[in-house]
């Protein structure tokens, strides 16, 4: 039988998802040592938001693994201040 995870929205948090806890332990273990886990988790809450409305959630996980490292990256090589946002270094855009 096939497992139902409810979909992502604002109100679900990243690590509280069951599709993306496993993600957002692994980079909070590579990340909160470098920027913090409160830059780890607003990324990670952002990433996790732009894939809101995916019709095929099948990769969601890769996706918001690989679009989150990628932001985090920037932001660790930008120093511990920077804006996430502003860092960015991939992914798809922002849907505001």
């Amino acid at each position: 039988m096939t497992q139902f995870h409810p979909p992502l929205t604002t109100q679900v948090r990243h690590g509280l998802h069951p599709e993306l806890h496993e993600i957002a332990a692994q980079l909070h273990r590579d990340f909160d040592d470098l920027i913090g886990a409160e830059v780890v988790d607003r990324v990670l809450d952002e990433v996790a938001a732009r894939f809101v409305d995916a019709r095929v959630r099948t990769f969601l996980p890769l996706l918001v693994h690989r679009y989150a490292r990628s932001d985090l990256r920037a932001v660790s090589k930008s120093g511990p201040g920077a804006d996430p946002v502003r860092s960015r270094a991939g992914g798809p855009p922002p849907t505001d």
